[in-house]
């Protein structure tokens, strides 16, 4: 009888659970248009149908869609596909990113790159509802402000950013701005509403965010832009104060 062979490194068989397979299987169908934002999805009875495997299995695979965000589970309603949103993953994440040394001032850092590209793009772009919602947020800061309000003022301050990255009609550049906006929302529970909580700051940031406002009012793009840059440049200065 022969000796079989020890010096063979075979690879280890990898181990695959049922759903992750439905998974890929499923963001394939959205991403080659077979299933679109809007449409509702087959019952847990179909799928397990459609993939022969067990209903269990499915309604994992489901529930990890909804997590990171393709689908909303509507109760009673069924499953229907979303436009791509990161944030309800992000949420679960962001503990994780805050826990690691100085995260806060290096997310302001590449947060400045990603606006100030915006900036760039409203000239083109802007309409003016963007500037009434722009306006209307800047209005929510103003209020927050006169009621010493630290965290109702980092929420509008992050719809007002939010509003310059959907006017800018760049796809990529507000879905990275969902991540960052998701992590700041995080941060509102610590970091971001102490650094409004001195008033005499949180009024600078009022004055910044109205200025911007201002510039935009009266198409004044490049001033705008260094607007921006200034501000996000004091933000930071605070973030690091604290």
């Amino acid at each position: 009888m022969t000796t079989p062979k020890t010096d063979i490194n075979f690879k280890p068989v990898a181990t695959r659970k049922i759903y992750q397979y439905i998974l890929e299987q499923f963001v394939e169908m959205v991403r080659t248009g077979v299933i679109k934002p809007g449409d509702k999805i087959p019952s847990e009875r179909e799928l397990a149908q459609s993939f022969h495997v067990s209903r269990p299995s499915v309604r994992e695979a489901l529930r990890v869609l909804e997590v990171i965000g393709i689908i909303e589970i509507q109760s009673g309603g069924g499953a229907y596909l979303k436009e791509m949103e990161l944030g309800p993953f992000i949420s679960i994440v962001a503990p994780l990113l805050f826990s690691r040394e100085n995260f806060d001032l290096e997310l302001l850092e590449f947060r400045e790159t990603i606006e100030v590209r915006a900036m760039e793009l409203l000239g083109a772009h802007m309409t003016g509802e963007d500037l009434k919602r722009l306006g209307i947020s800047l209005e929510a800061m103003h209020k927050a402000l006169e009621a010493n309000d630290p965290e109702s003022g980092a929420l509008a301050d992050i719809a007002f950013h939010r509003t310059i990255l959907e006017a800018s009609k760049s796809y990529i550049l507000l879905k990275v701005m969902d991540v960052v906006v998701s992590l700041f929302e995080h941060a509102v529970r610590g970091g971001r509403s102490i650094v409004l909580e001195k008033h005499e700051d949180a009024r600078q940031l009022y004055e910044d965010h109205r200025n911007i406002y201002l510039a935009l009012e009266h198409h004044d793009y490049s001033k705008a832009r260094e607007l921006v840059v200034s501000h996000l440049q004091m933000v930071r200065q605070l973030y690091a104060k604290r």
